[in-house]
């Protein structure tokens, strides 16, 4: 199973109606495809993880790079695993106005230091934020 955690910033701030459209589409389209994941948004930037059969994920991909609503996309991580992280959520949100300050700080920081990491791939900063990001949903 491939996983990939990547960055992006929208071309524009996204009010919580076209959020949720976005979300609506992107749960339809991974459940069809067997895509699971999360999706983060903050401050006009875009955090997201997708796991599933490498052709699906490369596929969702492929779609969110033609998307004309953000750009400057960052792989941060393009690994594979033994077992999904979100076997039950084709696709996890929770609004930026929802988090701990600690956990927007990460976010911001995360961010910050996106360019250098992606450089490398290595992607354990990317699961951390994601895991406290879940561990703040419990």
């Amino acid at each position: 199973m491939r996983r990939i955690v990547y960055l992006s910033t929208a071309t524009r701030l996204m009010s919580d109606t076209e959020l949720l459209e976005v979300l609506r589409v992107s749960r339809e389209n991974n459940a069809r495809d067997g895509v699971t994941g999360l999706l983060l948004y903050s401050g006009g930037n875009f955090i997201q993880l997708l796991e599933g059969d490498s052709d699906a994920v490369s596929a969702v991909c492929a779609r969110v790079e033609k998307d004309p609503r953000h750009h400057r996309m960052l792989i941060m991580l393009d690994d594979e695993s033994a077992e999904r992280l979100f076997p039950d959520w084709s696709m996890a949100f929770r609004p930026a106005s929802s988090l701990s300050a600690e956990l927007k700080q990460d976010i911001a920081d995360f961010i910050a230091q996106a360019p250098d990491e992606a450089a490398t791939r290595d992607g354990r900063r990317a699961l951390r934020l994601i895991n406290n990001f879940v561990q703040s949903m419990r």
